[in-house]
Formats: structure tokens, sequence, C-alpha cells
């Protein structure tokens, strides 16, 4: 994701105002080159306190606000988003991502459906449908009302849908993976994806141990280099904020059998 070069939303300001706000933006650039999430939400506050009417600051606030964990504030800033573009609303599945991790899984289960009407073939956005449904209606209501994909391009991501179908086991799922005849970049992005959604649909099936295995592996820094070109960053980084979740659930659930 690329910092936009803030100044020149205001053309019309004064040499020193002009100069404040570049130095913000060097500071928002700086803090996200250093993945430094929680002072690039600080930088952003100070930005759209002098400019609340330019939408983007409010997408990067909440992409910055999401990998900050900071869920609730990451919705409410795509919500203010929306207000201020609504011709947006249905592409922003991170939205969706957010409302899921804020626990509105209703909404993000329509933001998800909604997000069809922007692209319909791709098998995340019918995947994470899956898990909001899950968590609010049951694991039978998100199979039963699975959106159907058909050409998602990507390696592993057509064999991902027919494991939220109900149609191949986790273990035939992660078999095939290991038995691809991609190499390179290519392989990492299907084994990433695969592990990935292997993890999550043992999230949703309420088995965490077998969760945190698997999101580990999609977290991997090392797997994210090897397959650069292929692999969502931001999806990569949902992988390491799915892996803490359940580690913060497992510690939570010790404490409370102690």
């Amino acid at each position: 994701m690329i910092a936009l070069k803030l100044v020149l939303f205001f053309p019309v300001w004064g040499i020193a105002q002009e100069q404040t706000l570049a130095q913000l933006d060097a500071q928002l650039r700086q803090a996200m080159d250093k993945e430094d999430h929680k002072q690039a939400v600080t930088v952003l506050d100070e930005m759209i306190k002098r400019k609340p009417s330019v939408p983007n600051l409010y997408y990067i606030r909440a992409t910055e606000n999401y990998k900050a964990e900071n869920f609730r504030a990451s919705v409410n800033d795509f919500d203010q988003l929306i207000k201020l573009q609504p011709s947006r609303s249905d592409s922003l599945w991170e939205r969706g991502i957010s409302c899921y991790y804020a626990g509105d899984y209703a909404d993000g289960a329509q933001q998800f459906l909604d997000y069809q009407n922007y692209h319909d073939q791709d098998v995340e956005n019918s995947v994470f449908r899956y898990l909001c449904l899950a968590k609010s209606e049951g694991l039978a209501k998100a199979r039963e009302t699975l959106i159907p994909i058909e050409r998602d391009p990507r390696p592993g991501l057509q064999e991902v849908l027919e494991l939220y179908r109900g149609k191949v086991t986790p273990e035939k799922l992660l078999e095939q993976m290991e038995q691809t005849n991609l190499t390179g970049e290519a392989a990492a992005g299907y084994r990433f994806y695969t592990l990935l959604y292997v993890g999550l649909y043992y999230v949703a099936e309420g088995k965490d141990d077998l969760a945190a295995k698997y999101l580990k592996m999609a977290a991997d820094p090392k797997l994210l280099s090897a397959g650069s070109s292929r692999i969502s960053t931001y999806m990569w980084q949902t992988a390491g904020i799915a892996h803490r979740d359940v580690l913060k659930r497992q510690k939570k659930q010790a404490t409370e059998e102690k």
C-alpha cells in the first residue's frame, strides 16, 4: 500500500501549512514502511483532524487500524468512508474482515454478499462470508448458503472452496498441496492460501489446536518472501491476526480451567 502524497489535497493552503502536511505525510510513510501500525494511526488521526473530508484518509486509517488489531475502529473508519463515498461500498472486502474480527458477523456476511456485485469470482469472499455465517447462524447455514465460485484463477483457491462445501477433507486438501507440480512463487502462493483457509476452517469448526498449527505456518514471513508476487500482504497479515486470535482464546480458556 502506498501512502497518498497528501500535500496535493491542499493547493490553496499556505506554505507553512503545506510543510506541516508534508511532514505528516513523511511520518506516515515512515510508520508504514516500518509496519508500525499504531504510529500510522496516530499520524492519520492528525491528518483527518486537518482534512476530515478526504475519503482515502479513512480507507488508509481503516486498514492500519485493522493491522493494529483495533477492529471496531477499523469498521468505524470504513463506515465513514462509505458516508463520504457511497459508490465504494460494495468493493470494501477489507471491511468485511474487520467486521468478522470486531464480532459484527451478520454485517460482515452482508458485506461479502454485497462484494459479489463488485467481483463475483473470488473464493476468499465466499469463504469469509461462510466464516461470518458460521459464527452468527451456525455451520449448517453457512454451508447451505455458500456462494458458488467457478473461475477463481489462483492456484489452490477452487480447491479451498471444495473444503468449505464439504466435498473434501482438510487432510485431502493438504495432501493435494504437498503433491502440486507448481514451483517457485506459484507453489508458495498455493501453499499460503491452503494453509490459511485450512486454519480458518478449523477455527469455524471449533478446533483451535489445529487452527493454531496451520495459521502459524501461513503467517511465516519466509512463506511471504517465497511467494511475494502471489501472496496478498494484507491476507498474510490476516493470517497473523487469525493466529494471535486463536492463541488469545486458548490462553483465556486455559486460565478459566485453572
